[in-house]
């Protein structure tokens, strides 16, 4: 009787974490600059608090296996965690890793609830992602104009992004393709209609990483079905293979993509030297990648820590990048998650990624190739092993890795597919422990953390969003005050990676108050050390305060991240004519990429000056 009382609150627990992931796919909140992110973040953290409460109340005893997979997980998140300590901007770094924790959590949740109910957590969540892309595609209707490409960027579905609505439409895939042969008539009926409709719109959408993605799943599939129903299936040894994968992979990202990268921008400058500004958007992603690489070279071993990747790409300069330097455009993520993760945590978190994801696959193909001819468990493994495949495939040219509904239903696939490998026990444990009702405290105490972190980050966007407001309206006072109240632990740069110090710093300066606008340029570069603008305003308050050295350094510094930024150049010029170092105030002027009404006042004194002495 104890035993039934507890599984039906064990029910009603794997409930609450399927009614979580299903309202994270829509919440969303036109107070905040980023409409889905911080929402989702919060809702799925409060519901994964909630279910892990009401877990510890069930009195259900727990036995957790530590094994190889779970392992390189866990090491890669606690890694991930202690880089919080080395970044530069640690508030970023906090809620990269507050997501990886929302994964992990999910993963282990989803994982939980199939050995617990299996048939009841899997028919709800394959009712949820029919219910959940029929929805979104109903919003995609309501957004078509037009089969343009300006129209098209309008269909985001929930999702916030073209892209990205078409890489989540390809996860759902997953669940839709396994209703057919799951759930009764009418919802194979509904998940075909689905499937067909998810089809078009992917088509439509022109996303060519979701293309390649579903390309790469169908073949993989194709290949793996073939290898299933062959007489002969190859035994391997598994650490061998682990380990040659892990060597390939690093052989790749370390010594072959990057070649393959300057390659393809020379071929495209050769193509047109004089590139258009299309073209040369068209070469971006090429120079981004090539970028990333320079990064990685400066912080090889441990990266420059979750988050920070935005934080640190100005340092290869922004030269070749034309909307970065004349339209102020900012990037936050290269374009490709692998070499996101490698930028970020270095070679180390690289491996312990590489190491759990080659040790999920590799067991999939372990379990298939031990499974009977045919068989359900069979269709399931080819399903997991070529969705996962296609997934990273359209993460090498895109950034899921940064939203939540994506990082969620992919570790929904990482857990089922654990599940499967666990079913057929396959897998040692390295260590194992039995979770009391105390194991739950610290992992709750976590999780409301991140809530108050989602808090933080939620407060901080919407009163980003009126500092903006009463910057575009002169009102210094209301903006300095807005700027302090977005400001956290959490939260210290808005979406284009400036920091709010700078910001504030500018409104000070405008109502005379120097020495506290140079304090705010100081700790706004602590924050971000190579924002072109915050560098050339800290540059602009020494020189105000006579610190002319320093002035200059900062200048340069300037300079040299954005050579098209003609600012620092012509303050540069400036101090060089107060300085009558004409020659190089001179040199400085022939520097500059546009033409101004200053450049040409302070063109004519420095001719003029010239000439005199000659």
């Amino acid at each position: 009787m104890q035993n039934s009382s507890n599984n039906v609150k064990v029910k009603l627990v794997n409930t609450l974490f399927l009614f979580g992931i299903f309202i994270s796919c829509f919440i969303f909140s036109p107070f905040v600059l980023d409409f889905t992110l911080t929402p989702r973040f919060i809702t799925f953290s409060l519901f994964i608090c909630l279910s892990l409460y009401f877990l510890s109340r069930t009195g259900f005893a727990f036995k957790v296996d530590i094994d190889f997979i779970l392992l390189f997980y866990i090491l890669y998140v606690l890694f991930c965690t202690a880089l919080i300590f080395y970044s530069v901007n640690t508030a970023e770094s906090l809620f990269e890793v507050c997501k990886l924790l929302l994964g992990l959590f999910a993963f282990l949740f989803t994982y939980f609830a199939l050995k617990q109910s299996p048939d009841y957590f899997i028919h709800a969540l394959l009712k949820f992602s029919v219910i959940v892309v029929f929805i979104g595609l109903a919003f995609a209707c309501y957004q078509f104009a037009g089969l343009n490409k300006e129209s098209l960027y309008l269909i985001t579905g929930l999702n916030g992004h073209k892209n990205l609505y078409s890489s989540f439409l390809f996860l759902n895939l997953f669940f839709l393709v396994k209703t057919i042969y799951t759930l009764s008539k009418p919802w194979k009926i509904a998940a075909f209609i689905t499937i067909f409709f998810t089809l078009v719109v992917i088509a439509l959408l022109r996303t060519k990483a979701v293309w390649i993605g579903c390309g790469v799943a169908l073949l993989a599939s194709v290949a793996l079905h073939l290898y299933a129903s062959g007489k002969k299936k190859f035994a391997v040894q598994f650490y061998l293979v682990l380990i040659i994968s892990v060597l390939i992979a690093n052989v790749f990202f370390l010594f072959v993509l990057q070649p393959i990268i300057s390659k393809g921008i020379n071929y495209n400058a050769k193509i047109d030297p004089s590139l258009s500004s299309k073209k040369e958007l068209d070469n971006e992603r090429l120079i981004l990648w090539d970028k990333s690489y320079g990064m990685f070279k400066k912080h090889p071993v441990i990266g420059v820590g979750p988050g920070n990747w935005q934080i640190h790409f100005p340092d290869q300069t922004l030269n070749g990048l034309w909307r970065a330097e004349d339209l102020n455009f900012t990037f936050q993520r290269p374009h490709n998650d692998l070499l996101w993760i490698l930028c970020e945590t270095g070679i180390i978190g690289f491996n312990l990624f590489l190491l759990f994801l080659f040790s999920l696959l590799l067991f999939l193909e372990k379990t298939l190739r031990l499974s009977a001819k045919g068989s359900e468990i069979g269709r399931n493994l080819i399903l997991s092993i070529s969705f996962i495949i296609g997934f990273f495939t359209i993460s090498f040219f895109d950034f899921p890795k940064e939203r939540m509904e994506h990082i969620i239903w992919i570790n929904i696939i990482f857990g089922i597919s654990y599940f499967y490998i666990k079913q057929n026990n396959f897998l040692r444990s390295i260590w194992h422990f039995t979770a009391s009702k105390q194991s739950f405290n610290l992992p709750i105490t976590l999780f409301l953390f991140l809530v108050v972190v989602g808090i933080f980050r939620y407060r901080g966007e919407f009163f980003t969003r009126k500092m903006y407001d009463h910057k575009n309206k002169g009102q210094n006072d209301q903006l300095i005050l807005a700027a302090k109240k977005a400001q956290s632990f959490a939260y210290s740069i808005d979406p284009t990676s400036v920091p709010l110090l700078w910001y504030t710093g500018n409104a000070y300066a405008s109502i005379g108050n120097y020495e506290q606008a140079r304090w705010d340029f100081i700790n706004a570069r602590e924050l971000n050390p190579y924002n072109r603008n915050v560098v050339n305003d800290l540059a602009s308050s020494f020189t105000f305060n006579k610190e002319i050295f320093q002035a200059k350094k900062y200048y340069r510094e300037a300079s040299r991240i954005s050579p098209r930024f003609d600012g620092p150049k012509l303050n540069l010029t400036a101090i060089y004519i107060n300085e009558k170092n004409y020659k190089a105030a001179d040199s400085c002027l022939k520097t500059l990429f546009h033409d101004s009404e200053r450049r040409t006042n302070y063109q004519r004194m420095v001719d003029a000056f010239l000439l005199e002495r000659r």
